[in-house]
């Protein structure tokens, strides 16, 4: 008895060492597995710091997996000619800098214009400061995507500061986001990064564009265009490693034989080259392309194989009839293929334009220069980002009778040179029946400059317009209103006149209330 009572015992305590290690064993699992559960929770990107991820399935653009302008991305009412597409802005002056200010570029030390008087920066009130225009930006930024504006183009090289102030001789200024090596400048990729950031809280994607004509010749030229190079890697590789991936990214803007004479990897029979070199550096995270202007590069070049090669295609409409964007979009699918997502992030100020690309399944870029008057347009330095001009309300009014979302306020005050309208045949709370002869009568404000266009919207529609004068409501002597329908309706009538050498434009307005009678078809 004792001898087995001994047995007894010595296995008790073997059973008992057993469980104790088997224990211990246990609670350093589960020590290391709450160990390793915090350290994952202690590098996750902070709330809200990526949450944003645009995507391309075939011919769609994505925002976290959905269709945009969908049910399931958060608009039940868009329109579905813009299911997959990106409204978007071009805002490059965002994170604008002059490297030269305030030597230049100031009141006392003004640039010289192409097409004005002497340029400044400085804002009414105060100097330039590159950390007012970003905060600036910054805040106005929700007021966009509260319309259904999805996209933003920005550049560290910016854009022509003052219209006609474009192209390699005249683009005094020193905006560059890199140093003549093609390091990237810390103080730009921190305001890029910001931009990034509230883009990605706001839903929305940032088009980063990484050349400007004119002011890529801020960066050396190379054996092997090797400073390029360093440019392209440093800018992506920036990219890269932030958390967020609601990035597309555009190489060069208007990559064009007429262009980039500096640097032979931006021109067309380098920017395959350029493109491959950005994929590699995202580790084809990031959807990589470039912007071309002008008809699509011929078949047998370098440019078409780099359209081919791109993640998605991106090409520019300025100048452009709405009948020609059309035209313009139709080729590019010829060329580069119709399984293929498209994009045009700059055109002009013509919402007809918009509805043109829309209709083609197209996302648009709006594009407004302005005057350096911290008003009008968005890329004449210094900018006021709000939606405070007419110019500016006509196009996100548009986008939000496109996307379903709220449209801006109208905004308050006029210009005393904007042109004034008066029409013919209609006045407010008429009725009308087909052969009205309806014409719009325009008084330039402005004698250096021409009336570009008279615009016709109806119920907040782009109806019809006229290039040239008589400006016939519907281009036609007699309105036959064969489309439009009995009832109450709103007529606008807008007139563009153009302000700069080149793309300036700003606009007046009128409302007129008739309503439409159809004695044909009672």
């Amino acid at each position: 008895m004792a001898c087995e009572a001994r047995r007894f015992d010595h296995w008790r305590r073997n059973e008992y060492r057993v469980l104790v290690m088997k224990t211990r064993r246990i609670g350093m699992m589960l020590w290391i597995f709450f160990w390793i559960c915090s350290l994952s929770i202690l590098f996750l990107p902070t709330r809200g710091s990526a949450q944003t991820k645009v995507g391309i399935r075939g011919t769609k653009f994505t925002i976290n997996g959905e269709e945009t302008y969908t049910v399931g991305s958060g608009f039940p009412a868009a329109n579905q000619s813009i299911e997959g597409t990106l409204l978007n802005v071009r805002a490059v002056q965002a994170i604008f800098d002059d490297a030269n200010y305030p030597h230049s570029g100031t009141r006392a030390h003004p640039y010289d214009s192409a097409g004005f008087a002497p340029v400044s920066f400085d804002y009414p009130d105060s100097a330039f400061s590159p950390e007012r225009n970003l905060k600036e930006f910054l805040t106005a930024l929700p007021s966009w995507r509260k319309c259904g504006v999805l996209a933003i183009t920005v550049n560290p090289q910016g854009g022509g500061p003052t219209d006609g102030n474009f192209g390699v001789h005249t683009q005094p200024q020193n905006n560059s986001g890199f140093d003549a090596k093609g390091n990237l400048k810390p103080a730009y990729a921190k305001r890029l990064q910001k931009v990034i950031e509230e883009a990605d809280k706001l839903g929305m994607v940032v088009i980063v564009g990484y050349f400007y004509q004119g002011t890529e010749a801020r960066i050396d030229a190379a054996p092997q265009d090797a400073n390029i190079v360093t440019a392209i890697r440093q800018a992506s590789s920036f990219l890269l490693n932030l958390p967020h991936r609601n990035i597309l990214i555009e190489v060069a803007n208007e990559v064009h034989e007429a262009m980039y004479s500096t640097h032979p990897l931006l021109q067309p029979d380098g920017i395959d080259q350029s493109v491959h070199l950005a994929q590699e550096a995202v580790h084809h995270e990031i959807p990589v392309s470039f912007s071309w202007i002008g008809d699509p590069p011929p078949r047998s070049s370098r440019g078409y194989q780099a359209l081919r090669d791109a993640d998605f295609v991106m090409f520019h409409t300025n100048w452009l009839t709405p009948e020609a964007v059309h035209t313009r979009i139709q080729a590019y699918r010829q060329a580069a293929g119709y399984d293929r997502a498209f994009l045009i992030n700059e055109d002009e100020v013509s919402t007809f334009n918009l509805q043109a690309a829309t209709q083609e399944h197209v996302g648009w870029g709006y594009y407004d220069q302005g005057l350096n008057n911290y008003h009008d347009g968005f890329q004449s330095v210094p900018v006021d980002w709000t939606i405070g001009t007419l110019t500016k309300w006509m196009f996100f009014g548009q986008v939000a009778r496109l996307t379903g979302s709220p449209e801006p306020a109208k905004p308050a005050g006029s210009d005393a040179l904007l042109p004034s309208i008066r029409l013919i045949g209609l006045k407010d709370g008429d009725t009308i029946k087909p052969g009205a002869r309806i014409e719009a009568v325009v008084e330039d404000r402005e004698p250096r400059w021409p009336i570009r266009r008279v615009e016709f919207f109806l119920d907040g529609v782009p109806y019809s317009y006229v290039r040239l004068a008589p400006f016939y409501l519907g281009g036609q002597r007699g309105w036959d209103l064969a489309d439009v329908p009995a009832g109450h309706h709103t007529l606008w009538v807008v007139a563009y006149d153009p302000r700069g050498a080149d793309f300036t434009e700003v606009c007046s307005l009128i409302e007129v209330q008739f309503t439409v009678t159809r004695p044909d078809r009672l």
